[in-house]
């Protein structure tokens, strides 16, 4: 039986003692009214009281605006400019303290990263400035747009620096436990101790003393609220993955000066001022930063927190024990699991629901959004949804699930979890529907998790799972007969349209049937091993179409072209941040890459391709194999079938519309519960 004797010991910042070491670190708050006020609602305390109520020993709340001027369209984000926030920052302290966890947050500016165009809404200030401001004019470098920022003058820094002390006092004024300084990720601060955003020459800029002036000044400011008794921290990044930025050895410099000449308590090491290193890909080792992590240990002599891709108690155990690091922080882990450190701590690690960095989060916070997660629907509804709402029905049902995908997984694990007698046919050999095919794709195996994790609780709360069983017309009696269900659920999914069917023309490929066409969830899955020249027809635009194209090169395939109608490929990918991690896969295995283009007919081996910007202009390319990643289709002709029954019947996820796992396992969730 594993204990975690490290994890689950008690330390200090500065005079305040933290139960254990588990640490839910600055994440994207976005439970808040709207862009503009900022304002915490309710959302936000039963948020936060169900990460405390999990176990966790210290939340940070993540970054919080100090000034107007960091508002960062399309971002739902906080602020603490204005003393409207004390009271709903007061509500959600007195929830967090109530389950025995300390409460702190992160005081932000955006910098060269903010984005007016919040404030350019017709209805909010008209004397609002329009433009981000920066300590020197350089254009930001991570967006295309080429945003210049306005260089800050001498009061302007003045106001910002008076910003970040008033927001302490009103953290405090809340009754908050401490206050973080966001210096890293690129944001303002670590745009003042970096030279390839800080080209002053005056006392702001130049050397590494006037770089430091901005944040050292912040923090005095911030140690003055909090006096001797509250705590001061700050997150920097150990290394940029940028070129012309701050790395390891100069940022260990400006740790080593910090605290020689800040009165500060803790340092929260993460990394990268790109989101694609903000938010790691799947195929990143768990705890991958914690070299990063000890390096800047080495030379600190506070509290060090750890962050990356952690998702086990094992590993989070390893890495203390290691001395990578003094506390881990679960970030994404703790969007997906609330309760991770009670589990945990109870000895039940199996029934944790690890994070698979989806980052669907991110791009759900990017589109203006909140926090949501990939396969975690109570995320921002923990007030209806969160722990101890799945109430045991008083009369049990028979039911009968048919499709063992995300969506038939999820009503499965939470009927049966209600007392409902639960039975699943999946007519494959394994469950996990769509997510268990995207994960066989490079790099992709920690997607399967997501089916994995769903069919053990599904299994653990007493649902009969039978694979190899599919449920068609001819044989659906025989399946009502054996189980003799109450309802029926037809979770069947979809299917990749072979035939290239798609939007653009809103009809199959001409002549799809003289090539050899197969979907891409055939290559996945090993039934088809395309060999010769092969043509990936990527129309979705997400992972499936490039990952697809490097397997089958990686197969011996002699080439591999990529063609898509979009002016690039992985265009869905963009806002989860995956597209920085796909683009170095195709270019690496040789895959060539063909923007623009459209299917115009195929002839056998032959397919004849247009530019969709310039219709006269075609070409032929040679296809021994057609791969198509292009529309789906529902598969849900069982519904009315079961209906005609006169059995009671619905249809959920990819059967009623495909989409992705998000959607399947909400609408799994939401229908169980109302079972």
């Amino acid at each position: 039986m594993a204990t975690y004797p490290r994890l689950f010991s008690e330390w200090k910042i500065r005079n305040t003692t933290i139960k254990n070491r588990v640490v839910f670190p600055p994440t994207c708050p976005s439970w808040v009214s709207d862009p503009w006020n900022g304002l915490f609602i309710d959302m936000a305390t039963h948020y936060y009281r169900e990460r405390a109520e999990g176990g966790v020993g210290l939340i940070i709340i993540g970054g919080t605006h100090v000034h107007p001027s960091s508002l960062m369209a399309p971002l739902l984000m906080p602020q603490l400019f204005d003393d409207r926030q004390i009271e709903p920052l007061s509500k959600i302290a007195e929830a967090v303290h109530a389950e025995g966890c300390k409460l702190a947050i992160q005081l932000w500016h955006s910098g060269v990263r903010g984005s007016p165009t919040l404030k350019q809404e017709a209805t909010y200030d008209p004397d609002a400035t329009w433009h981000s401001v920066s300590p020197s004019q350089v254009p930001l470098g991570e967006f295309p747009g080429a945003s210049t920022p306005k260089e800050l003058d001498e009061d302007e820094i003045e106001e910002l620096l008076e910003s970040f002390g008033s927001a302490a006092v009103r953290a405090f004024a809340a009754g908050l436990d401490g206050v973080e300084l966001h210096l890293s990720h690129g944001y303002l601060p670590w745009q003042f101790i970096s030279p390839l955003y800080n080209k002053r020459t005056d006392r702001w800029g130049g050397s590494l003393d006037n770089r430091l002036r901005f944040p050292l000044e912040a923090l005095k400011r911030m140690r003055a609220a909090a006096g001797d008794d509250k705590f001061v921290g700050y997150r920097i990044n150990s290394t940029s993955f940028w070129p012309g930025d701050l790395e390891i050895d100069e940022v260990r410099e400006i740790v080593t000066e910090i605290e020689k000449r800040a009165d500060i308590d803790y340092v929260n090491v993460s990394a990268g001022v790109h989101h694609a290193f903000i938010h790691t890909p799947m195929e990143f080792e768990a705890g991958w930063e914690r070299g990063y992590a000890r390096k800047i240990r080495e030379v600190s002599s506070k509290p060090v927190l750890l962050v990356g891709r952690i998702t086990t108690p094992d590993v989070a155990e390893r890495l203390l024990e290691a001395g990578d690091g003094d506390a881990i922080c679960l970030a994404r882990q703790l969007f997906t699991d609330p309760h991770w450190a009670k589990k945990a701590q109870e000895n039940r690690a199996d029934d944790i629901r690890s994070c698979v960095a989806a980052n669907f989060c991110w791009k759900s916070v990017s589109r203006g959004g909140r926090v949501q997660c990939i396969y975690n629907p109570t995320v921002g509804r923990e007030k209806a949804w969160g722990e101890g709402t799945l109430v045991k029905v008083a009369e049990p049902k028979s039911v009968l699930v048919v499709g063992g995908g995300p969506a038939g997984l999820e009503y499965a694990r939470v009927a049966s979890a209600r007392g409902h007698n639960v039975t699943l046919y999946e007519a494959e050999g394994e469950t996990g529907g769509h997510v268990r095919v995207q994960s066989l794709l490079p790099s992709r195996a920690e997607y399967g998790e997501i089916g994995r994790w769903l069919t053990s609780q599904a299994e653990k709360n007493g649902t009969r799972i039978v694979t190899g069983a599919p449920v068609t017309e001819e044989d659906l009696d025989q399946a009502l007969d054996t189980v003799k269900p109450d309802h029926v659920v037809v979770a069947t999914g979809s299917s990749i349209a072979v035939d290239g069917f798609q939007g653009w023309t809103g009809e199959a490929l001409p002549g799809w049937e003289t090539g050899n066409c197969v979907g891409w969830d055939a290559v996945a899955l090993g039934q088809a091993r395309p060999r010769g020249k092969v043509m990936v027809l990527d129309d979705l635009c997400d992972v499936a179409a490039p990952l697809t194209a490097v397997a089958c090169k990686d197969a011996g395939a002699d080439e591999v072209t990529l063609v898509t109608r979009w002016p690039m490929v992985g265009l869905e990918t963009i806002l989860d941040v995956y597209l920085d991690w796909i683009l170095p896969k195709l270019y690496q295995s040789g895959v060539t890459v063909c923007v623009d283009h459209f299917v115009r007919r195929i002839e056998g081996d032959k397919v004849t391709l247009y530019n969709v910007h310039h219709d006269e202009a075609e070409r032929v390319i040679e296809a021994d194999w057609i791969v198509m990643a292009t529309g789906r289709r529902s598969e849900n002709a069982l519904h009315d079938v079961v209906a005609a029954r006169g059995v009671s019947v619905e249809t959920i996820g990819d059967a009623t519309a495909p989409r992705s796992a998000y959607e399947a396992v909400y609408e799994g969730h939401r229908q169980a519960r109302k079972l």
